[in-house]
């Protein structure tokens, strides 16, 4: 069991289909801070048990508007995480923690968090995600610089603030499936399609979030978060295979502890 990773008991999560945590791991590449990206590369295995592991964590723990809750598990986890960091475990494990807070910034997006496990709507987007991510361009929606480097309560906001969002992209999935004739229909979507766009801000918010939540757990546990070439409000797009960017230093670098 990693130390960073909360008790794991019957799977019960529902709300993306289970290779959704690492593509959103593999596109969050860009937007990391360097060094922490290719700990990420170095352990993919350890990514995936972690992603793995957070899907069998109690449904509670994935649902918005329950205890704990969607908030207070990303709140937990990212300060397990940074305490770990401080408390220098080894990266396997930190890795693995951070597969599932990957898993978690996929539950923050998802538009069916809230189904059950027969809804065949949720069902049939499950489905169709995997088919539509090669297709969908690799944006990131710009670094929470304030989030990164303020108090636990900055993550609680963004996360409050994400799943609002999230919320209404269901019902115009149901819709789009609808117009081809139900559920079934999930093969005939097009890039054209309602649910290709759903899809699209699903992967790249949950990346996006990812991206930031994991910089915070970096930046809170002493380590270096460059700041991102984009100014307030703009998007930044990556061409190509996600990797890590290119850093000053081969080195891990991080700040040092203040008196």
């Amino acid at each position: 069991m990693f130390a960073v990773l909360l008790p794991a008991v019957a799977a019960v999560c529902f709300a993306h289909p289970a290779g959704l945590d690492r593509e959103i791991g593999r596109r969050a590449l860009p937007w990391l801070p360097p060094d922490l990206a290719r700990q990420i590369t170095r352990h993919e295995r350890e990514f995936a048990a972690g992603a793995a592991a957070a899907a069998r964590w109690p449904r509670s723990y994935h649902q918005a508007g329950v205890q704990p809750g969607l908030e207070r598990t990303i709140r937990t986890q990212c300060e397990r995480l940074a305490a770990a960091l401080h408390a220098q475990a080894p990266f396997p494990e930190v890795v693995a923690g951070l597969g599932a807070l990957a898993h978690l910034a996929a539950d923050l997006e998802a538009p069916f968090l809230a189904a059950n496990a027969g809804d065949a709507y949720a069902r049939s987007f499950a489905s169709y995600l995997p088919t539509a991510a090669p297709r969908i361009p690799l944006v990131f929606y710009g670094q929470r610089r304030a989030v990164i480097t303020g108090p636990i309560a900055g993550v609680g906001t963004l996360v409050t603030a994400r799943r609002a969002d999230a919320d209404l992209m269901g019902g115009i999935v149901r819709e789009d499936l609808d117009r081809l004739g139900g559920p079934g229909a999930w093969s005939r979507l097009d890039d054209r399609s309602s649910s290709f766009g759903a899809a699209s801000l699903l992967l790249n918010h949950a990346a996006s979030d990812f991206a930031n939540l994991a910089s915070w757990v970096w930046f809170h546990g002493g380590g270096l978060v460059p700041d991102l070439p984009a100014q307030k409000g703009m998007i930044l797009v990556w061409k190509g295979e996600p990797q890590p960017r290119e850093a000053p230093s081969p080195r891990l670098g991080f700040r040092q502890a203040r008196p």
